[in-house]
């Protein structure tokens, strides 16, 4: 019977959901070699009769050097020189949904290159991929007792801004959105739907918007 993936890169800050007996989690960090993640990926596709969908939480990157982006996962990225890798895990996955912020930009560099990745991603592996093209919040909270701090699960909650589903070809087959998030005067990432926006706010152009 196929089961999920969870697949959280630690550098986003809090604790992955745990295992249960529809979901495997795999943690990665800046020291996981992404041939490792593939490896325990595919190992858990071909024990389970494949993987239903594999989640990839993670922070979206802008490499200013190279004028494009990357998914912040494992010690060498996921970007254009190593997309292939996918491949690997075609046949064994069906959809993969990617938990990163601007992880199908189309404005952050020239050639909107977040978009691209994603429908390398979805050729590559041959399976539905699903991505936002704006920065993405979530939750996380803390309680802490006189001995111990005890974390919550990341809790993504619903999408903010544009979201794409490529299909298994890579061409875009859905779109949809809700509200973007919206910036203060000091660069502050705001949720709309906990935080209205104000009279004044923000894009991720650093752009103002409203008042005089």
């Amino acid at each position: 019977m196929a089961v999920n993936v969870i697949a959280h890169d630690r550098r986003l800050e809090g604790r992955a959901p745990a295992t249960n007996m529809h979901s495997f989690t795999i943690e990665v960090s800046e020291d996981t070699p992404l041939d490792e993640f593939f490896n325990d990926t595919a190992e858990i596709a071909d024990a389970h009769g494949g993987i239903d969908v594999l989640y990839i939480m993670c922070h979206g990157l802008h490499v200013i050097a190279e004028d494009t982006t990357a998914l912040q996962f494992c010690h060498e990225l996921i970007s254009y020189r190593n997309v292939s890798e996918f491949q690997r895990l075609r046949g064994k996955v069906d959809r993969i949904v990617l938990f990163a912020c601007h992880a199908a930009e189309t404005t952050m560099t020239r050639s909107g290159d977040g978009d691209e990745l994603c429908r390398r991603i979805a050729l590559n592996a041959a399976a539905e991929v699903t991505a936002a093209r704006e920065v993405q919040t979530y939750y996380r909270e803390e309680h802490c007792s006189l001995f111990f701090c005890e974390e919550t699960a990341i809790e993504f909650g619903d999408w903010e801004g544009e979201v794409v589903v490529y299909g298994r070809d890579g061409s875009i087959i859905s779109r949809f959105g809700n509200p973007s998030v919206w910036y203060d005067g000091d660069g502050g990432v705001h949720d709309p739907r906990r935080e209205p926006r104000p009279a004044v706010w923000y894009d991720s152009h650093r752009q103002r918007h409203g008042g005089r």
